[in-house]
């Protein structure tokens, strides 16, 4: 008996000081670049060249909820692995507070995202009908009620959270709300929005792959535009909105559009791989307790889920950290 509790005791030990070089070489280092990148992101997506377009939209109302989400749940998160008391532990406001933001804010972001492939997936098509549904007029109605919707539904964290023994954590209350906590994280947490970034994330691709295969189509190995019977120019490739022969104002803005919807582009399908590389853990692990809760656990099974919980959990908030310069950066010279 004394061995096992030696060896509980050791492991118990061991993830602590896990917890704590993550914190000092990882956490921190994000929570800095974290809020570097979402404030950057949000100068790049707000400036005039980007404010019209229905993707920059969503990219910064997912910064504004990332900046929130660092400063808030990211940081008292990481403070307690320092030996930083928890506020949440013992302040029942606070507890309350931070769940509620917590889930409001993590749902907005993933909410935007999966609207961001939706777009991507919309200004793809070839389909005049549904390159229409990605307009500014579209997104400045889905944002409020989006936002609206997501506020009053997790409504339901400011009663069912609490302190709980004795003031040693912040948690969900026992029972049907622990049951119903636990199917939301894994449906609307989880399984949806991954679901739906990959499927219009793969539908993009197509349609691009498309694009291009028509584009070849196209090509034009060698032609002569004749005006008077004078040639004018010669042409090796593709025909192109601008035909050089004026208007080209009109088409270096045309142009500079094009360029900003692929780098658009680009940004959401980068997004969706680190979406899924970082948020996949956590998702697996909810699957896993709910599958697994009334299993009986010794107590070195129960420190190490301790410690897969928290890491997974942390995952889902260094996502939101780390994505944000590399997004940012493409526009910063624009």
């Amino acid at each position: 008996m004394t061995t096992t509790t030696n060896q509980t005791s050791a492991l118990t030990q061991i993830f602590a000081d896990v917890r704590v070089q993550l914190a000092r070489y990882v956490y921190c280092p994000t929570f800095v670049m974290g809020n570097i990148g979402n404030t950057l992101n949000i100068f790049v997506f707000a400036r005039e060249p980007l404010r019209t377009s229905v993707c920059s939209i969503y990219f910064l109302i997912i910064s504004i909820s990332n900046l929130i989400l660092i400063n808030i749940s990211y940081l008292t998160r990481i403070l307690p692995t320092l030996d930083v008391p928890d506020p949440s532990r013992n302040t029942l406001w606070y507890c309350k507070g931070r769940a509620y933001i917590s889930g409001l804010f993590l749902t907005l972001t993933r909410h935007f995202l999966c609207l961001i492939a939706i777009d991507r997936f919309l200004i793809t098509s070839t389909s005049v009908a549904l390159r229409n549904f990605s307009s500014f007029k579209v997104a400045k109605r889905l944002v409020p009620i989006s936002c609206l919707i997501w506020a009053i539904f997790y409504v339901h964290t400011l009663i069912g959270y609490e302190n709980t023994r004795g003031g040693t954590s912040c948690g969900r209350q026992a029972g049907f709300y622990s049951t119903f906590t636990t199917v939301c994280t894994v449906s609307i947490d989880a399984i949806i929005p991954i679901v739906v970034m990959s499927v219009f994330t793969l539908l993009m691709i197509k349609q691009i792959r498309a694009l291009r295969l028509r584009r070849e189509k196209n090509v034009i190995s060698s032609k002569t535009f004749t005006i008077n019977k004078r040639p004018v120019m010669t042409i090796t490739g593709t025909i192109e909105h601008n035909d050089q022969m004026g208007g080209h104002n009109q088409a270096n803005n045309w142009d500079a559009q094009r360029q900003q919807e692929k780098h658009l582009t680009r940004l959401s399908f980068a997004q969706v791989v680190l979406y899924i590389m970082l948020n996949l853990p956590n998702a697996v692990y909810v699957v896993y307790m709910l599958v697994a809760t009334n299993n009986k656990k010794t107590a070195d099974e129960i420190a190490i889920e301790s410690f897969v919980s928290s890491f997974a959990s942390i995952l889902t908030y260094v996502y939101l950290t780390v994505r944000k310069i590399t997004f940012a950066l493409p526009y910063i010279d624009s």
